[in-house]
């Protein structure tokens, strides 16, 4: 049943109850036979309009299953998501302390390699005095032998 012709079922129980009274008031008595009939009428229209509403009712609670079977299944897909989001955490933490690592091992490095640069210069000055100090005896050596 649709909601206008709901609609018209209640307007007429609304009604007939001061149509009733009115008749009543003037002093019109209605015939038996006419007031069954529209009585017979009320009474099927109201059966009608209430099967019509149990079935509205059912589609609704169906509804409302299916609604509350899509929520479930989107609650279990969330809690998914977040173990997923979890677990990302987790292995960024551990990229984190590994990065932490590689950069304290090249910082050990950068080390190292200052104390060799720092070695190979002391060995050039070493060398260039030790080739100075070579020429030096070669050119007294050679001065004693022009000597002769």
């Amino acid at each position: 049943m649709t909601p206008g012709t709901l609609l018209l079922a209640v307007a007429l129980l609304a009604l007939a109850p001061g149509a009733v009274m009115s008749q009543q008031q003037t002093g019109r008595r209605p015939r038996p036979g006419a007031a069954a009939g529209v009585d017979g009428a009320l009474l099927r229209q109201l059966a009608d309009a209430q099967r019509a509403l149990g079935d509205q009712m059912q589609q609704l609670r169906e509804s409302i299953d299916a609604l509350q079977a899509e929520v479930a299944s989107l609650r279990d897909a969330d809690a998914g998501t977040l173990k997923e989001i979890q677990a990302a955490r987790e292995e960024i933490k551990g990229l984190y302390v590994e990065s932490s690592t590689n950069k304290q091992a090249i910082e050990a490095v950068r080390e190292d390699v200052r104390g060799v640069d720092a070695n190979v210069l002391r060995f050039r000055t070493f060398s260039g005095f030790f080739i100075a100090a070579m020429i030096l005896l070669l050119v007294v050596i050679f001065t004693m032998t022009v000597r002769r």
